[in-house]
């Protein structure tokens, strides 16, 4: 693809001066559905038109992201489960968020995390 630059080659005082009597003689009439292009347009409009990046691909992406998605669901539950584990053996040093929503959301898991609560402090205060 080539774009030729324009090159006028004549001096400006070399070229004729016109008026505006002798323009509109000299040109055939125009009516307002008639364009006339220029020589440097012809030329432009015949020029490759410039490539559009293409769009890229998504697939790749969309699939990573999915993955990420799945991970981190694996590890909340997970996490819900620990802190169950531990609520139950009695060693619990608090809950995660994902554990708070999980309980209350779940009412019998909300019933035997308060179950467990209580049956664990009941023998410390015999003490």
């Amino acid at each position: 693809m080539q774009i030729q630059a324009y090159r006028n080659t004549a001096a400006p005082y070399q070229q004729p001066a016109t008026t505006a009597a002798t323009t509109t003689a000299s040109a055939a009439p125009a009516s307002a559905s008639t364009v006339t292009l220029s020589n440097e347009a012809k030329q432009l409009s015949q020029v490759d038109p410039i490539p559009q990046p293409h769009a890229p691909d998504l697939s790749k992406v969309k699939a990573g992201v999915e993955q990420y998605a799945h991970i981190q669901a694996t590890k909340m539950k997970y996490q819900v489960a620990s802190d169950m584990v531990n609520i139950a053996m009695g060693t619990n040093d608090g809950i995660s968020a994902p554990t708070a929503y999980y309980l209350s959301h779940n009412d019998s898991a909300r019933a035997a995390t308060v179950g467990q609560s209580t049956t664990g402090q009941h023998p410390a205060s015999l003490c």
